[in-house]
């Protein structure tokens, strides 16, 4: 017998940009290839949305493939008993062509009493839904049980399986599906996982696992554990630039054995980390530019969609530099022709910037009232553009505090007029005709 497992779809994720078709795409590759693998079962590991309440556009492309396996052959298995769920919670539509078992995940879980996106694609009998129970089929490979918890807040994992704390189906082989984190495999490193690898129940063959970006394999309990990773490019993480998308197939004849399926049909991404040390704005522009030249000559395997290209910048900007004079956007609009770009400046840092955050750490632990921190930082703000004339901060504060903004106003002018004044006498030095 052969089962296909697909994991973190997020159908409808991207909507509205580029790569709005992307998700569907890569979840009809899976699907139908699946199926021409001579799939008998598909398991989904939750997040087959991206969103709690799908916008119907998204409805109805969702709802067209997974009506694909129905319609695909004949069923050749048969669903002998059900553990702790009502069987006309499903319609025996479901179990048509090459049924549809899954998990909803943490992307369509909703408050109790509500109905998810994944229980309401089971009443329409596209699929059957798994929340802490158990489905036991008669195959040609003899009976499996596939065992399933969908996706609990993390800090309640731990708990939730024990209380639930399924047992193998004896004389059969089993399956036990999650859509959490375990142990050190995070979807993000703001994830605190409740569940361990040695929580997980034992006594059970093989164990699957959604949530997790990224494919990988593990053991619990002595037996496989797999994290096919979602079919989408969602968090554009260097790993998802290294590790292919795609799913498993599992063939249970004789004994287990199981193969990852790479897609076709996902873009190219490349990720680059860029250190800079004292850069200014200019050499920072092009060196961004010349990286984007640089990842698009790179060997690509799928040259019918536009590559992703994430550049993470990161170190120091020059003394009078800012952050915000770096214009992202231009070079984003630059090759939109040729890739989808994204970068990310917000781990760069400039010094005058340090030196302000100290300064204000210091008048803080100074317990200085609020006015006098604000005198402290214009008084910072002048010396950093090397004004020496006299200036009493003070005026100009009791100014905006008064609302007195045209004289505050009046005061920066002064200010700034004297200081350029300054400046070019001195160019004027440095330079004489």
């Amino acid at each position: 017998m052969k089962i296909a497992v697909i994991a973190d779809t997020h159908l409808g994720t991207k909507w509205g940009t580029a790569r709005e078709q992307d998700s569907f795409e890569q979840t009809r590759e899976a699907i139908e290839q699946a199926l021409e693998l001579g799939a008998e079962l598909i398991l989904v590991l939750g997040d087959i949305f991206d969103m709690r309440t799908p916008r119907q556009e998204v409805w109805a492309q969702a709802m067209r493939i997974l009506s694909i396996p129905l319609a695909k052959g004949r069923n050749e298995i048969t669903l002998s008993r059900v553990i702790d769920k009502n069987q006309d919670d499903f319609s025996p539509v479901a179990l048509r062509g090459t049924p549809v078992i899954a998990l909803h995940g943490n992307h369509e879980r909703r408050t109790r009493g509500f109905v998810n996106p994944v229980e309401a694609l089971e009443a329409a009998g596209l699929l059957i839904h798994l929340h802490h129970n158990t489905l036991i089929f008669k195959t040609s490979s003899g009976t499996l049980a596939i065992h399933g918890m969908s996706n609990v807040p993390e800090q309640h994992a731990k708990n939730v399986l024990a209380t639930w704390n399924p047992k193998p189906v004896e004389g059969a082989f089993n399956i036990m599906m999650l859509h959490q984190s375990v142990g050190q495999y995070v979807y993000s490193s703001e994830e605190f996982p409740t569940i361990d690898l040695a929580d997980l129940p034992s006594g059970f063959d093989l164990y699957l696992c959604g949530h997790i970006h990224y494919h990988t394999e593990a053991t619990a309990h002595g037996k496989p554990l797999l994290f096919p990773g979602s079919t989408e490019r969602t968090q554009l993480l260097q790993v998802e630039a290294e590790v292919p998308k795609g799913y498993y197939m599992l063939d249970l004849d004789d004994r287990l054995s199981y193969e990852f399926i790479e897609l076709k049909s996902v873009r190219d991404f490349y990720y680059e980390e860029m250190k800079f040390e004292s850069v200014g704005i200019l050499q920072l522009s092009e060196a961004v530019r010349a990286k984007v030249w640089e990842l698009l000559g790179r060997p690509r395997r799928n040259f019918e969609k536009l590559p992703l290209i994430r550049l993470r910048l990161t170190g120091t900007l020059s003394k009078e530099a800012s952050r915000s004079e770096f214009d992202e956007r231009s070079i984003i609009q630059e090759f939109t022709d040729r890739a989808l770009v994204a970068i990310s400046k917000g781990d760069l840092t400039s010094p005058g910037l340090e030196e302000k955050v100290q300064l204000l750490r210091k008048l803080r632990e100074r317990r200085l009232p609020i006015d006098e921190m604000a005198m402290g930082l214009l008084e910072a703000n002048l010396r950093e553009v090397s004004y020496d004339q006299p200036f009493d901060v003070r005026i100009l504060y009791n100014l905006l505090v008064e609302d007195r903004g045209g004289e505050a106003l009046q005061k920066v002018f002064d200010v700034v007029e004297e200081q350029v004044k300054i400046e070019l006498e001195r160019k004027s030095d440095d330079n004489p005709s």
